[in-house]
């Protein structure tokens, strides 16, 4: 029954991620939902900049692509180099090498049929996200052959299976596989693969498979560079083993040096793309961003809301007890896999944008899961040895596959927050395909009552129809009246509205109005804020904030609100103030209310 177990998982594996591609084509989405869009864009650019437009230096037809296609919001993915008036690439050439085959095969496509030729209509769409789907199946292939000279089928086949379906890999396959981690998910396993190769007979090439291997993880993302310890640390048990490699190495140095050369050429793409462009040999492309190497985000990176690694991917607490029994019976992979995943833990908790993005979950770590399979399949052997262990352990993976595959769904259109999840909303949202735009408030505050509001005292309203004021003041658009408050961007912030209030027997005040906006406001750091605040003289008790256009459409009056508990610390008033922060979108706001209330 086992015998093709793996196999098996296999194929179901790809099944399921061929479904997820089918279930939210992204070849077919438009504008920032396009395969081509966002960090893809970037990572793609040189391509059409080289092959279609002949523009490396000042990539011309970025506006152009940008009205037409609509594929990012703001051209972040490259900047001016002042010195030489040319834009630099924000990253690194390494995934246009590998998505070049792919390009060319939707550009020949484009060239006979009557889409544009312009490096971003639907052939090049589907070539790079079809592309993408191959790079992963063999990346899955490559990685059960590898597990197989270790482990049973039915081990190879559940590890490989939750890898699959019950981590972020699935998202990062089926929907976003163009990104940057499906590509060397599979140049790891393929890696791994050679290493075990070569160690068992040398040659020179597979010393330059091995160099090609390096060399284009870490011409994609250049922290992938510590990928050299796994040709090295492959096998390694003990000290003795250690002196025994370093003999090896020296008697094979000269293999050694071609794989070491592969990747220096394969490296030097990248200095010479700089350059061409810029006159300087080195250029730091992400500017103001870098590493926090004494004060890494361990436990953001973790286990919290935000990006939690364990939070929104809990089938790798497995793969990590499983380390236990992998040192136990499998000695010489687990210094390999111990030594570069903590390593490589340790970067990816370092860098200050430890949050990478709107990503779905902590997208940074999924290459490392051709590591990981060792210990995970170590859990599941062990596991099998005691019946309740296995049964408790088979539920837990079944749950993790049931979340992963849900939470993947809520984060295309259905809830989920990819850019700064809260836990309060988290749980408000949790196995809640269909969350209402009022319960996105819980992305800004904690406290969002839930219930029949009792014993309601309205004790402010203001409708803005007695100010003389023109600056903050609109006749353009009102709820009601003649007037409201208008909140534009040559004003970053409205006057305060003071409200008195001391009485504490209630439980809860709400702040309320209406709002209106010609313009939605898509950045989640621009969007304007309602503020309101209990102060004691000037000192700040409590403050809470709601982002506005989070609940509100275009061209129609919305109400929205801010609960809040009364604080038991002495305060004297209310401030209730708004704040635009940087939008240039306008929103017009009436009928500011405030109310106290019971439970």
């Amino acid at each position: 029954m086992q015998k093709h177990f793996s196999l098996g998982a296999f194929f179901i594996s790809c099944l399921v991620i061929i479904t997820m591609a089918l279930w939210y084509p992204k070849w077919e989405k438009p504008g920032t939902e396009a395969t081509l869009s966002w960090d893809v864009m970037g990572y793609y650019l040189y391509l059409p900049a080289y092959f279609i437009y002949d523009d490396l230096a000042q990539v011309g037809f970025k506006d152009e692509v940008i009205k037409k296609y609509g594929p990012t919001a703001g051209f972040y993915q490259a900047f001016k180099h002042e010195e030489s008036g040319n834009y630099v690439m924000k990253y690194s050439i390494g995934l246009a090498v590998l998505y070049s085959p792919f390009f060319l095969l939707g550009h020949a496509y484009a060239l006979i049929s009557d889409y544009p030729p312009d490096g971003f209509s639907l052939p090049y769409q589907i070539a790079i996200s079809w592309g993408s789907l191959f790079i992963a199946f063999l990346g899955l292939w490559i990685c059960r052959s590898i597990l197989r000279r270790y482990f049973s089928e039915i081990v190879t086949g559940i590890s490989l299976l939750l890898v699959a379906t019950a981590t972020n890999y699935l998202n990062y396959t089926a929907i976003d596989g163009a990104m940057v981690h499906n590509w060397i998910f599979t140049l790891f396993a393929l890696l791994i693969w050679l290493s075990i190769k070569w160690h068992e007979n040398p040659s020179f090439s597979k010393s330059i498979g091995i160099g090609l291997c390096i060399g284009l993880a870490a011409l994609s993302r250049p922290t992938d560079v510590l990928a050299f310890l796994i040709p090295i640390l492959w096998g390694i048990e003990n000290k003795a083993s250690l002196i025994n490699r370093l003999s090896f190495l020296q008697a094979h140095w000269q293999k050694l040096a071609v794989a070491i050369l592969t990747v220096a050429l394969v490296g030097s793409i990248q200095l010479f793309y700089w350059k061409s462009i810029t006159g300087d040999w080195i250029v730091y492309s992400y500017e103001d961003q870098g590493f926090s190497w004494f004060k890494p985000h361990v436990k953001n990176v973790l286990i919290s809301y935000r990006k939690g690694w364990l939070r929104y991917t809990p089938i790798m607490l497995l793969a990590l007890i499983g380390f236990v029994p992998l040192y136990k019976k499998y000695r010489s992979l687990f210094w390999m896999s111990f030594l570069f995943f903590s390593l490589n833990f340790y970067i990816v908790s370092a860098w200050d944008v430890w949050a990478y993005g709107g990503a779905f979950g902590q997208r940074a770590l999924i290459q490392s899961y051709t590591v990981l399979l060792f210990p995970l399949a170590a859990f599941w052997e062990a596991a099998f040895q005691t019946n309740w262990k296995k049964w408790l352990a088979l539920a837990f993976a079944t749950f993790c596959i049931w979340l992963n595959i849900f939470q993947t769904y809520q984060a295309h259109g259905h809830g989920f927050e990819v850019e700064a999840m809260t836990k309060a909303y988290y749980w408000r949202i949790f196995a809640n395909a269909n969350p209402t735009d009022l319960d996105r408030k819980l992305l800004d505050t904690r406290e969002d009552f839930q219930g029949e509001r009792k014993n309601i005292q309205q004790v402010y309203l203001n409708d803005f129809e007695n100010s003389i004021d023109t600056i903050n003041y609109s006749n353009r658009q009102a709820r009601s009246g003649k007037s409201a408050l208008l909140l534009q961007k040559s004003k970053e912030f409205s006057p305060p509205f003071i409200v008195e209030l001391t009485e504490k027997a209630p439980k809860w005040i709400r702040v309320s109005a209406d709002f209106y906006s010609p313009l939605k406001e898509w950045s989640v750091w621009n969007m304007h804020q309602l503020i309101v605040r209990f102060e004691k003289g000037d000192k700040v008790i409590k403050n809470r904030i709601i982002r506005i256009h989070r609940q509100l459409g275009e061209r129609q009056w919305q109400a929205n609100w801010s609960d809040m508990r009364i604080p038991k610390k002495d305060f004297d008033h209310v401030k209730i103030y708004f704040w635009n922060a940087g939008s240039g979108k306008e929103v017009f706001v009436d009928n500011l209310k405030l109310e106290v209330y019971e439970e």
